[in-house]
């Protein structure tokens, strides 16, 4: 019987190389960030109500998304952060599903679903996902995150500081979690910690 994996952790915490690891071992990956950007295509259903409820001023004139703003509106406006999630989470979460069966019709082991904000859909829901039978939550030290996310995204670390304090706390990550995977060193003891959790 196929395992559902809800693999999580905050920003900067190592969730893309685990995610790397795990689809070298051959395990199928749902990535819940890239059925986000799927879900907000030109003409989709979600542009169309980020447009109505949100603003026109959302949307570029080639029919994309802007990004850039409405980051920078939901990150300093609470109800349109709720709006946004309202339109975005049902419709992430049925091609979530989607996927899944997909991959179950292969019969494999686990499947692995990465959803980067897990723990603060549990503090808000008080529930996961169906979908989802065992959680592994990441987890390093706040210098890590800082030094990583700031090196990723180019991005100074008081920003990276503030949305860490905007995501779950690690006491949140770690209530949510089955397993635990430490990544303070190198990717290399990253890999064997991944390994472990895979005998």
């Amino acid at each position: 019987m196929t395992k559902v994996i809800g693999l999580t952790g905050g920003i900067g915490s190592g969730k893309t190389t685990v995610t790397q690891i795990l689809k070298d071992s051959g395990l199928p990956i749902i990535d819940t960030d890239i059925l986000a950007r799927q879900v907000v295509e030109p003409k989709s259903i979600a542009l169309k109500q980020i447009r109505q409820k949100l603003g026109k001023d959302n949307i570029n004139t080639d029919g994309t998304l802007n990004r850039a703003l409405l980051r920078q509106r939901i990150f300093n406006d609470s109800e349109a952060k709720l709006v946004l999630e309202s339109i975005l989470h049902p419709l992430i979460q049925a091609e979530t599903v989607k996927a899944i069966e997909k991959h179950k019709k292969n019969n494999p082991k686990l499947i692995v679903v990465a959803i980067p904000l897990l723990a603060e859909s549990f503090e808000k829901n008080g529930q996961l996902p169906s979908y989802i039978d065992e959680v592994w939550t990441i987890v390093c030290s706040l210098e890590q995150q800082l030094e990583r996310a700031s090196k990723r995204d180019n991005s100074n670390k008081e920003l990276i500081q503030k949305i860490i304090e905007q995501q779950a706390s690690p006491e949140a990550r770690l209530k949510i979690a089955d397993h635990v995977i430490v990544n303070n060193g190198s990717v290399e003891d990253l890999k064997k910690s991944v390994k472990m959790l895979l005998q």
